[in-house]
């Protein structure tokens, strides 16, 4: 193998961004066979370098701006969260002509025009299978269903609300599942994200946005999982059924409904039966019939693997 390397730097240096340096560190040569051309991770940018971090001793900078204004780094992978600063340094890496690759589905989500016009003036490629359903690839099934029309999407797109339910249908009241899913690091101190259904909501959007319907966070309609109760599991268990917390979306033509709330599913289902990060994702469309996806949905390794694969695809494309 004798083709320049591709230099790739990372925004951020926490659970996902030290899976994705450990998983180049320890499997260098799968992953260069795989790209057709030999991956170097430079360095990742840091919010605090001095903390200590398992990381495959990446080299570690305080300065997101060393990684953007790096000529050897052609790939930026942006794993900080949030829309900023996210959103203006992934438009300073476009305008400094580096490909983007990002889990951040806040920021694809809220910032779809801007960073696909940014993306589009650089040419430059802009990548996110991580930002749903981590290792699972409906990002890349969504991209594949052009000729069809999709009239339903519908998943467990979140998997803290998952977990939840889970532990609830076993028994244990909405506080103390919440409590576990936090010990458990499912949840983060403030799980508004989660139970509220925003995170569900934008993963949401991002499909329907990949299938041509653009639609922003605002246009979902959340119902909280907080009101979920006993009484309404052991009613839903009573005819065979169980409660997740769902993300619909259904399709007429130009028009699109789309809601994330508590519903009641099929027991024995792939829904019913999911607990923890599991995601399951259902595409029903008119010529492809109905397509079921189901996977780890978070977690540091399930989004290095997603990551990474977006990674290959921009180094055999640059080959």
């Amino acid at each position: 193998m004798t083709k320049r390397p591709l230099g790739i730097g990372l925004l951020g240096l926490g659970t996902v961004g030290s899976a994705v340096a450990r998983t180049v560190a320890e499997r260098s040569r799968h992953l260069d066979e795989a790209a057709g051309r030999p991956l170097r991770l430079v360095a990742a940018a840091v919010r605090d370098p001095d903390r200590p971090r398992d990381a495959a001793e990446v080299p570690i900078t305080g300065d997101a701006f060393a990684i953007l204004d790096d000529p050897e780094i052609e790939v930026v992978i942006e794993v900080i969260g949030g829309v900023e600063p996210a959103r203006d340094l992934l438009l300073a890496a476009f305008e400094r002509g580096k490909h983007v690759v990002t889990a951040n589905k806040e920021l694809v989500a809220k910032e779809w025009d801007i960073l696909h016009e940014a993306s589009r003036q650089a040419k430059r490629q802009l990548r996110f299978e991580a930002a749903v359903a981590a290792a699972v690839p409906v990002i890349a099934a969504a991209g594949t269903l052009g000729a069809s029309r999709p009239r339903t999407v519908r998943g467990l797109l979140n998997g803290t609300s998952t977990f939840i339910c889970s532990r609830m249908q076993g028994g244990a009241s909405f506080d103390d599942a919440l409590a576990e899913a936090q010990r458990a690091g499912y949840a983060e101190p403030d799980p508004s994200n989660d139970v509220d259904g925003l995170d569900a909501a934008y993963k949401l959007c991002i499909l329907l946005n990949i299938l041509g319907h653009r639609t922003s966070p605002d246009d979902v309609r959340r119902t909280t999982l907080r009101g979920l109760t006993q009484g309404a599991l052991q009613a839903a268990a009573g005819r065979g059924r169980t409660i997740r917390s769902l993300a619909v979306a259904d399709i007429d033509g130009k028009r699109v409904s789309a809601r994330v709330a508590p519903e009641e599913v099929e027991l024995t289902s792939l829904e019913g039966g999911a607990s923890g990060p599991t995601n399951v994702v259902t595409f029903e469309t008119d010529l492809a019939g109905t397509l079921i996806f189901s996977g780890p949905g978070a977690g540091g390794p399930a989004t290095a693997s997603a990551i990474l694969g977006d990674v290959l695809a921009i180094a055999r494309a640059r080959s």
